[in-house]
């Protein structure tokens, strides 16, 4: 029986296998290769512009570079920053001055690193972001407000909220459906522009049903943050967060565990989670749900005499979704650091409140009509002329100063942040939440069909519990729960007060599926799909199952077949 088994096994034409094995990689790389565009990529010119008119790095990243007492960037410090990325390499970055030192800069070697599946981050390209001075960029910002007045309000007593309504009225009146394609009411606010993240309770199913995660039971129960409390409200602050001179991460204060319910809730989730966590989490809930495979998957149709298992299973499935998700970040990295270098929202909000101040101009009754403000905010300024949101802000931040004894006791127009340490040091766009989420559920998508979410679940006595939700109007799908998970893990980080909506989700007039492709590509989620679907072209060449056709639709309303 041994030399049976031996003579089998030296029959075995290895050497074939050799040159299989080399040609399939061969023609992965020429897939890659034929996808990398050398066309430079597109930027909004933002860095030029107010290098230009003598405020370099004035609407670039800076955050952890030294900077002087009005909080903008040192020449100097921030022109060693673009010169090592320029170079790429670790020598290079090793140079860079920093600012307090206690905050280093997030991992701009991951810019440069190579992938051997998929295609390379270097050779993706993405919309520019919308220009500091944008009209767009200006509404995203009274988003950003709004939301972090709105962070304690329950979720499912939004069409009840007085200040809800007032937000909605607000972003209305900006013209908020020109620039992201939906008109903001209590079912849309904060919300998604894809199809079903408008269905039902504001949090994906994927991140609030309870599930098994092998022989432990996962109860979807997480800490939440003290109600009313927010952070970063005051100059004093804000200047040593921002310098890098202090670095408050992880003093969060948490009263207790529930489902999410709030945008506070939500914030928290984003906070501490893993890249490949709710793409992996939702893969295994499917699993654990049986729900059906897709077209893809022959097991159970051509195949019946074998179940899937270390390919197009379990085992598969899972570890693709992670995998898609950690890979997704070298391509939002790339963008980040080598291309856009986007500032993050609470500076935004800082150069607005140096005009409130008088410190740039402004010194009038009204620093919004200031010259220097319009040449400096350009479109943008009108709407800050217009909307009802700044003195909400300034009452708001006078109180937290107030009732935590920050700074000089007064309001402001900063951003109150979610979390102690504010935005990452790391420039905006993209976000990597909103890129590795949509490519680790890109490859749900891809592996399990769609069709009515069994069971559907929302929280109830406070988020303590969970109980059976009642349908009304149109049925929870899979892939629209998948999609409304994608812009969950997206905006949530925007509620803390991390991003702007523009640095996840499509934006522009009908973005998503109402009139399919008219949005304006920018964003993390597509650059993730787009990722993902890359990943699955080279995975689906390595099976010996006779795969079918990857069918789903795209975020922004395409159909997606390969």
């Amino acid at each position: 029986m041994v030399d049976c088994q031996f003579n089998n096994m030296q029959q075995r034409d290895y050497e074939g296998r050799r040159a299989e094995a080399a040609d399939l990689r061969d023609q992965k790389r020429d897939d890659a290769a034929n996808d990398f565009s050398v066309t430079p990529p597109p930027i909004n010119g933002d860095e030029d512009r107010f290098k230009h008119i003598g405020f370099p790095g004035f609407a670039s990243f800076s955050k952890s570079l030294a900077h002087n007492v009005n909080g903008l960037v040192d020449p100097s410090s921030f022109q060693s920053l673009l010169d090592a990325l320029q170079v790429g390499t670790q020598a290079a970055l090793e140079q860079v001055q920093l600012g307090g030192g206690k905050r280093k800069l997030v991992n701009p070697l991951n810019a440069f690193s190579f992938e051997l599946i998929g295609n390379d981050s270097n050779g993706a390209r993405m919309a520019a972001a919308p220009a500091f001075a944008s009209r767009n960029t200006a509404i995203d910002m009274v988003e950003r407000y709004w939301m972090a007045l709105c962070r304690d309000v329950p979720f499912d007593q939004y069409a009840n909220s007085s200040l809800i309504k007032a937000a909605c009225d607000d972003l209305n009146a900006l013209g908020f459906d020109d620039q992201f394609g939906f008109v903001c009411t209590p079912q849309t606010l904060f919300r998604g522009p894809y199809t079903g993240c408008n269905v039902g309770p504001q949090v994906s199913q994927f991140l609030l049903q309870d599930f098994q995660f092998g022989n432990q039971p996962i109860r979807q129960q997480q800490r939440y943050p003290r109600p009313g409390l927010d952070y970063m409200t005051d100059l004093d602050t804000w200047h040593r967060v921002n310098n890098g001179d202090i670095d408050p991460s992880g003093t969060d204060i948490v009263d207790g565990s529930r489902y999410i319910t709030t945008l506070r809730d939500a914030g928290q989730w984003v906070h501490i989670d893993f890249p490949h966590q709710a793409g992996l989490w939702a893969t295994i809930m499917l699993l654990g749900q049986k729900a059906a495979f897709s077209d893809a998957v022959p097991y159970g149709r051509e195949i019946t005499t074998s179940d899937a298992f270390g390919s197009l299973g379990g085992p598969d499935i899972s570890v693709q979704a992670g995998l898609a998700g950690v890979y997704a970040l070298k391509h939002a990295w790339f963008q980040k650091w080598c291309v856009h270098r986007r500032l993050r929202p609470e500076v935004y909000a800082q150069r607005l409140e140096l005009f409130r101040r008088g410190v740039l101009g402004g010194h009038g009754e009204n620093p919004c009509h200031d010259e220097k403000f319009n040449d400096l905010f350009g479109e943008g300024a009108d709407v800050w002329r217009h909307t009802q949101v700044l003195d909400r802000i300034y009452e708001h931040n006078r109180q937290q100063n107030i009732a935590q004894s920050r700074g000089d006791r007064e309001g402001n127009w900063l951003l109150p942040m979610g979390f102690p340490e504010g935005s990452p040091t790391h420039p905006a766009y993209p976000g990597g939440h909103s890129a590795f989420v949509a490519a680790s559920a890109t490859v749900a998508k891809a592996y399990f069909a769609d069709g009515p979410f069994p069971n559907p679940k929302v929280p109830v006595d406070g988020g303590s519990k969970l109980a059976d939700y009642h349908r009304k109007g149109e049925q929870l799908t899979i892939h629209g729960e998948l999609n409304k998970l994608i812009a969950n893990v997206t905006l949530f980080r925007d509620g803390a007060g991390m991003h702007w909506r523009t640095d996840g989700t499509t934006s522009g007039p009908n973005a998503g599926c109402d009139r399919p492709g008219t949005g304006i590509e920018t964003g993390g989620n597509l650059l993730g799909e787009r990722l993902a679907i890359s990943m699955l072209r080279d995975t689906r060449c390595t099976y010996r199952e006779a795969v079918g056709e990857f069918a789903f639709e795209s975020i922004n309303g395409y159909p997606v077949r390969f």
